[in-house]
């Protein structure tokens, strides 16, 4: 299992390669680091979306079950802050 890296510079890394693609910043989260568990992968989206909430657009209707959770979809405005 890895280690969760939570750091300034992790974090801006993974929010700028989310805002390159179209798709909800889970699943972005699930393509780009499939080794680590759902638990962890919600760290990652918490951290993001607390630093960098502005950039991203969301529905509060929109949301779906995966991997045990019930996860609101955060889509990517694709502007860097």
């Amino acid at each position: 299992m890895a280690e969760v890296d939570l750091s300034i510079g992790n974090i801006l890394k993974l929010h700028t390669k989310a805002q390159m693609q179209q798709e909800d910043l889970y699943g972005f989260l699930k393509k780009e680091l499939p080794e680590i568990t759902p638990e962890e992968r919600l760290q990652y989206l918490s951290a993001i979306l607390n630093d960098y909430l502005e950039a991203y657009t969301f529905d509060n209707d929109d949301e779906y079950s995966v991997d045990g959770y019930i996860v609101k979809r955060f889509y990517p405005k694709g502007e860097l802050c």
